[in-house]
């Protein structure tokens, strides 16, 4: 038996040779190891979201001992070589792909808190304010209110949070206490399999219901001392008020986006200018604004102190302006909300500020690594957020590609006059914006279906104005406000946006300013990405499987199949793929957010969606009093709007969609989908295939994300 098992064993294990490559290839990565740390930790945390179903947290536990017990055993033969040093390693990734796992199975079971069950209206809510966010003029705040005393809800079903729209929103102030009646509903499910999640968003800000207030909110209590978050969400707001009474709009909504991380008032018309510029990034707070606030604050605090001779002569100046540059940075950053992408860009500028006074190199792919590390493990939804991974793409792309020219750069810097200097900044900006939109672009192509063609003359000309007038009035703002002299900064930060908004304007009116393709596969973009991190981290001749994952990716882009008929969870409205005529939709009335996110995710203008004949036949679709039909590559297709039709229906129909409860049974037609089905499994695509022969193939909202605690039904 013995003999058996060896022959099998060594019938089916590599050839010696084979085994001290794989081994040896394996062990060139150990100088690298930290790098390729946090894509172990991401594949971990995509592994527990991407399951239908919660698995035990005793069994993530368990394994979890059990690597961290083996890896430490094999701990000191990490510096032997061969096939010792490759049994550390795969352990060590194996450690970090759990413990992602972990982390982000313990995140999800700490952050879970009630949500709304079924829509509440009218119903009479008391909460404290602890967020505003004012909107564009006359259309007023949105407000986040806690501590919630909600009518017709028990204390064990009350969110943690709800948020709510408040058109008359004078004399509204953080750490408030008011009543409000309100209309309130649940985070919505998807509109469509695979489309955002705005209840796995809600669910990890635990905010358990959305809204819009009645009336004018009653104050119960003036504010009171609420905490450290109440103090700096009194002053942002002082900030605002500051801006709005000294800055015109639209101007004054950009400059409290810079300032506080404020955007609800940007008006989406500006919104779709600045994306089709491909100048977002620039009022994202990010990497950008925490590197320019910290480089601001460094160079003038050292110029400072270099004009004083005693300290000039007797301290580390350099040092101490690292440290004040840092203590910047971190102001602005709790000023700006401190989310992912700004809590990311304070981490990588304090560990660049840090390398200064320990006199190391301060930019390195290392600190992108750690930096992303720690967010992974603190935060692990992040890893699904657009801001997270563009921009953590937009920087480990430009800190890779700098550290390959370095050499090259540094020579040709050294010794160089104004001239040429200044030819350099105009190339750094180039290429930095060709690294940078280059690495976003699949990422904006998967979360917006946009891509901006003209981004790199708006970004060159659009850059000096952000590093030269906008900037550095943001930061002289904040030191002329307490003296209350601001009014020079804000009229530079007001010309500098003014300048911004009107390149990005002209950009988005050229022709074809964007691309707009249907949405990405999740798939595709997960070996886009594993082929680029591949190219950059491997070490060794196996950087050739990165061209593998780059082909994987193509190809199932190339073979993405989109639905032929979409069906919302309301069972109001339906849209049909008529190819290249575009999307046609059942009404423009019913479930307007639905179609208007149908459009973008499948590459077409809401404007231009077709529509259903009200009577009679046009564009193939024949209406009348109880529904429409159609038929679709050979199958009939009848959506049933009334319960009077469905007997006809169901005797023509080889797919029935039925906006009412189905009352015939046995119904003839081969897939059924109807209001109880819409309640239990959210929105429908339907793929109908060539074959005549073979039926639709029916994939629901449930069907696609399981039983998992962000997740609520349908059914209300």
């Amino acid at each position: 038996m013995m003999l058996t098992m060896r022959g099998y064993a060594r019938r089916f294990s590599l050839p010696d040779d084979w085994q001290a490559a794989v081994h040896e290839a394996i062990g060139a990565q150990k100088d690298n190891i930290l790098l390729w740390l946090p894509l172990f930790t991401g594949g971990g945390i995509g592994l527990y979201f991407s399951l239908p179903f919660e698995p035990p947290l005793a069994l993530a536990l368990s394994l979890w001992f059990l690597i961290t017990a083996l890896w430490l055993l094999i701990w000191p033969l990490r510096h032997e070589g061969g096939r010792q040093m490759a049994g550390w390693l795969v352990l060590c990734f194996l450690f970090f792909l759990v413990s992602g796992f972990m982390a982000a199975q313990i995140r999800t079971a700490l952050m879970h808190a009630p949500v709304l069950e079924r829509d509440l209206s009218p119903v009479e809510i008391e909460g404290t304010v602890i967020d505003i966010d004012r909107l564009e003029p006359g259309a007023g705040s949105r407000v986040i209110l806690t501590d919630l005393v909600i009518e017709k809800l028990r204390p064990a079903e009350t969110p943690r949070k709800v948020r709510i729209k408040i058109h008359k929103d004078e004399g509204l102030k953080t750490g408030m206490r008011l009543r409000v009646l309100a209309g309130l509903n649940p985070p919505s499910a998807p509109v469509a399999p695979r489309a955002f999640d705005f209840q796995f968003y809600a669910y990890f800000k635990q905010i358990g219901a959305f809204g819009f207030a009645y009336d004018a909110p009653e104050a119960l209590a003036v504010p009171s001392k609420t905490g450290f978050a109440g103090t700096v969400e009194a002053l942002r707001q002082g900030i605002v008020n500051r801006i709005e009474a000294q800055i015109p709009y639209p101007q004054a909504s950009f400059a409290a986006a810079l300032m506080t991380g404020e955007r609800a008032a940007i008006t989406e018309e500006d919104w779709e200018a600045i994306r089709a510029a491909g100048l977002a990034h620039m009022l994202a707070i990010s990497g950008l604004h925490i590197g320019m606030v910290a480089g601001l604050l460094f160079f003038i605090s050292r110029f400072v102190m270099a004009l004083i001779p005693v300290l000039a002569l007797h301290y580390p100046i350099k040092k101490y302006a690292a440290a004040f540059a840092f203590a910047g940075a971190l102001g602005y950053t709790i000023l700006a909300g401190a989310n992912v992408p700004t809590l990311r860009a304070l981490f990588m500028t304090g560990l660049v500020l840090f390398a200064i006074i320990i006199d190391r190199m301060p930019f390195s792919m290392r600190t992108v690594a750690l930096a992303a590390l720690v967010i992974l493990l603190s935060a692990p939804e992040a890893l699904f957020s657009a801001g997270f991974q563009m921009s953590f793409a937009a920087v480990t792309a430009l800190v890779f590609f700098f550290e390959v020219i370095r050499p090259w750069w540094s020579r040709l810097y050294r010794g160089a006059g104004w001239g040429r200097r200044v030819l350099m900044y105009f190339l750094g900006v180039l290429l930095t914006t060709l690294v940078a939109g280059s690495a976003v672009a699949p990422f904006s192509l998967f979360h917006f279906q946009q891509y901006p063609v003209y981004d790199l003359p708006a970004n060159l000309l659009a850059g000096p104005l952000m590093a030269f007038v906008i900037m550095p009035s943001v930061v002289f703002s904040f030191f002329l406000m307490p003296l209350g002299i601001e009014f020079p900064a804000f009229w530079a930060l007001d010309m500098g946006i003014t300048g911004l908004l009107a390149i990005a304007r002209d950009v988005a009116a050229l022709p074809n300013a964007t691309v707009n393709p249907p949405v990405w596969p999740g798939l595709a973009l997960l070996c886009l990405v594993l082929g680029v991190l591949w190219a950059m981290l491997w070490r060794g001749r196996g950087k050739i499987l990165a061209l593998v994952f780059v082909g994987m990716a193509g190809a199932i882009i190339m073979q993405a199949r989109v639905p032929d008929v979409l069906v919302a969870s309301s069972g109001k409205l339906i849209a049909v793929n008529r190819g290249a005529d575009g999307w046609f939709v059942s009404s423009r009335v019913r479930d307007r957010f639905s179609a208007e996110n149908w459009a973008r995710l499948y590459g077409q203008d809401y404007e231009t969606l077709g529509r259903f004949p009200k009577e009679g036949t046009a564009d193939g679709i024949t209406c009348g009093e109880w529904g429409c039909r159609m038929v679709l590559k050979g199958r009939h297709i009848a959506f049933s709007d009334h319960e009077n039709g469905q007997a006809e229906d169901c005797a023509w129909a080889d797919v029935l969609i039925a906006r009412d409860p189905l009352r015939v049974k046995p119904c003839r037609a081969g897939l059924v989908i109807d209001r109880f089905d819409l309640w239990d499994n959210g929105a429908y695509a339907l793929y109908v295939p060539d074959d005549p022969s073979a039926l639709p193939r029916a994939e629901s909202v449930a069907s696609v994300r399981g039983a998992r605690p962000w997740v609520s039904s349908s059914r209300r």
